[in-house]
């Protein structure tokens, strides 16, 4: 019997952990759920990390099937380098006020 591939809760976790943190960032950018600032400032930058971090244990096991854990890494790099980049430009942008 020939062992067939399937997916593991690792790659569920990681294409899970790569969607809501892109969910949290689009509502977040929309402004469409109120309190989505606190939840996008303590939720996405836990979920990116273990997301990208499950995506690779998943792709570096030998009988799972690779695309949730290829979703959820590059998810997760697309969300934690928007991120970065919309961070680092409302810090430009944002006036410095001397007391």
């Amino acid at each position: 019997m020939q062992d067939e591939k399937k997916f593991s809760w690792v790659s569920y976790t990681s294409f899970g952990l790569g969607t809501l943190s892109f969910v949290i960032t689009i509502s977040f950018c929309l402004s469409v759920l109120p309190g989505v600032l606190k939840l996008t400032v303590y939720s996405v930058p836990i979920s990116v990390p273990i997301s990208i971090v499950l995506g690779v244990i998943a792709l570096r096991k030998k009988n799972e099937k690779r695309l949730l854990a290829n979703i959820g890494i590059t998810l997760g790099l697309i969300i934690g380098i928007s991120l970065f980049f919309i961070i680092g430009f409302f810090w430009l942008i944002t006036p410095v006020h001397p007391n």
